[in-house]
């Protein structure tokens, strides 16, 4: 295993920790080791409490729905709206947002929630727009053990069967293994060419902080809306894992805000 892949692992490791299902793994794991030893049972004890207040709070419907509501309002504000003006816009770009690696499973079943929205916003996109020439799926291997098949290769073979006009090229980038990488491979086949770019709301405002340093011509173009506008009961309080996977998603983004807004810090920090 080479230093890139170790590298790698390592950054995905610290990313999964710091997401609230990955806090409450480490609380209980550490809490349970810690029980058997008297004097530490305080701190036993104040790692329970801390997994069971995380848990409740993240797995809650409005905790969850907050913190990725955040997200996807901004990326609507944000947001280039599809219009007259962007008829001379004749590419497409898909990011992949994950798909596993288990060849017995169906194709469709392969790929995650997100990355099935994403292809079909892709085909609705070039079936509804004459306009569209080339599309450009862009995802390799997020796991760093690896993988028999790229993330574009099953969206790709995904969207094969739904069925895309004739008239689209297709072209796959397999090399890339997250929202950095994917966009710095964007950036080179794109360079200053204007396109749309389909991924998950919640996904947007990370990816135009990327594009946004790499000076891309970047038309966003939003799926897979997780934010809701319903009234709260009493029964949304109760914690569940379908919310705790949605604010684990909305924290991932928000982690990598973050990282990248450091990172400008730090950069400006030293070119002075």
């Amino acid at each position: 295993m080479n230093l890139d892949v170790i590298g790698f692992a390592f950054k995905k490791g610290i990313s999964l920790l710091l997401m609230p299902s990955g806090t409450i793994f480490v609380c209980l794991f550490f809490g349970f080791f810690i029980w058997p030893l008297k004097r530490r049972r305080n701190l036993a004890r104040t790692l329970f409490v801390l997994a069971f207040l995380i848990y409740g709070l993240a797995g809650s419907a409005p905790v969850a729905n907050f913190l990725i509501c955040g997200l996807e309002r901004s990326a609507q504000s944000d947001n280039s709206t599809i219009s007259a003006s962007d008829d001379n816009i004749t590419t497409v770009v898909m990011l992949c947002g994950g798909a596993s690696p288990d060849e017995d499973r169906p194709i469709a079943d392969r790929l995650t929630p997100s990355t099935r929205l994403r292809v079909l916003k892709i085909r609705e996109l070039c079936r509804d727009n004459s306009n569209i020439k080339k599309l450009v799926i862009v995802g390799g291997c997020a796991r760093p053990t690896g993988c028999p098949f790229s993330e574009a290769q099953i969206s790709y073979s995904w969207l094969k069967e739904l069925g895309l006009p004739n008239n689209v090229d297709v072209s796959l980038e397999e090399n890339s293994r997250d929202t950095e990488e994917n966009m710095r491979a964007v950036s080179k086949i794109m360079e200053q060419t204007p396109f749309y770019l389909v991924t998950s709301a919640a996904h947007v405002p990370r990816v135009l902080l990327i594009a946004k340093d790499m000076d891309l011509k970047v038309h966003p173009v939003l799926c897979d809306f997780q934010c809701s506008q319903n009234q709260w009961s009493p029964w949304d309080l109760w914690p569940n894992p379908d919310n705790l996977g949605k604010a684990d998603f909305a924290c991932h983004e928000y982690i990598g805000i973050t990282w990248l807004r450091l990172k400008h810090y730090f950069n400006k920090v030293l070119n002075i």
